[in-house]
Parts: C-alpha cells; sequence; structure tokens
C-alpha cells in the first residue's frame, strides 16, 4: 500500500503534468494571445478562460501536494510550498486585466490578481531554495541546487518587465517568454522533487 507521502508525490507529478499540458492547448485555443508578450494570466480571460482557471488550480495543487511530500524530511523548511500555491489557487478564480492595461487604471480585481500572481511568480524561487536545504540531510542537495532555476527565470522576468514602469505591456516589452519558462521552470523543480521522495519511500 502506497504512503501518504509517496500519494502526495505522485499528486504533484501528475497536476503538473496536467498543468503544463493545459497550457500548451491554451496556445492553441487562443492563438490571438502572441507568447512573445502576452502573460499566461490574460487566457483566463473572455473565451476558454475554465481551461486556465483550471489550469492555475492544478498548479496550486502541485507545489501544495510537494509540500506535504517533503514534509517528512523537512518539515516548516517546507511550508513555503503551500503559501505559494495559496497565490495560484487565488488567481485561478480573480481574473487578470489586459496585459495592455496602466497600473494607474487597473481595477480592484486586476490589482487582486496581480498580488496573488506575484506571490506565485515571486514566491516559489525562495520556497523552493528553503525546502531544497531544508531536505538536504534526508534527500541530499539537489533540490537546493535545482532552485537556481526557477531564480534565474525569475530575474529574466524582472529585466523583461523593467521597461514596463506601471505603463501596461506593449509588443515591445517581450515579458511572455520570460513569464513561461518561469513556469515551467517551477513546475520542473516539482518534478525533481517529487521524483526525488519517491526514489527514498
Amino acid at each position: 500500500m502506497l504512503s501518504a507521502t509517496a500519494i502526495a508525490a505522485m499528486t504533484a507529478l501528475v497536476a503538473g503534468g496536467i498543468t503544463a499540458g493545459l497550457i500548451a492547448i491554451l496556445h492553441v485555443l487562443k492563438p490571438e494571445y502572441e507568447p512573445s508578450w502576452r502573460m499566461i494570466s490574460e487566457y483566463s480571460v473572455g473565451r476558454y478562460g475554465w481551461v486556465m482557471r483550471l489550469a492555475f488550480v492544478t498548479m496550486a495543487i502541485s507545489p501544495a501536494a510537494t509540500c506535504v511530500a517533503l514534509w517528512p524530511f523537512g518539515g516548516a523548511w517546507t511550508i513555503g510550498l503551500a503559501a505559494v500555491a495559496l497565490g495560484a489557487l487565488g488567481a485561478a478564480f480573480i481574473d487578470a486585466d489586459p496585459i495592455m492595461t496602466p497600473r494607474a487604471q487597473a481595477t480592484p480585481v486586476g490589482r487582486a490578481h496581480t498580488v496573488l500572481g506575484g506571490v506565485l511568480l515571486a514566491g516559489f524561487p525562495p520556497a523552493a531554495l528553503f525546502a531544497g536545504v531544508g531536505v538536504a540531510r534526508a534527500l541530499g542537495s539537489v533540490l537546493a541546487v535545482a532552485s537556481v532555476v526557477p531564480f534565474a527565470g525569475l530575474v529574466w522576468f524582472l529585466v523583461a518587465a523593467a521597461p514596463a514602469h506601471g505603463r501596461g505591456g506593449s509588443p515591445g516589452i517581450r515579458i511572455g517568454w520570460p513569464d513561461r519558462f518561469c513556469f515551467l521552470a517551477y513546475l520542473g523543480w516539482v518534478v525533481v522533487a517529487a521524483i526525488g521522495v519517491l526514489s527514498v519511500v
């Protein structure tokens, strides 16, 4: 019989795979959203928005399940993964404003989405690092080292977003690819963590 830890690790893997698959499908369903400068959050607006909302839900399940899977090895060091999961879960039910919206004209709902998205986007790399350090004695240092990739994605995103300065996005601000890289890097870290857990339980 599978342990709760193993079940949590497999749940993280499945949820992460579903998230990546749903986002890939959205690129086909909504080709009008140019991926080089449009954020994936915008897929929740309008037609097929429910697909992105579902992707946010599965995106929340993945780090939350990873937290559960890593808890026996790292305890409170892993709690940040649950916190970033709450950001993704909130973003599932609160839609983003279109990226062209200047900060001064953002709606309250759009501002709330930005905060929740920020919890996920900016919170995952440090959460991954802390979890990696916390489980290093039991699982080795691979997760701490692997957190470099999410941090690199976040830096790329921040550098790409800098020219916006609150004015909203435009085709000249190529924020879309770093946004997508971040989420793939975050899901990739989850895969490494889940496989590490499954290798010892």
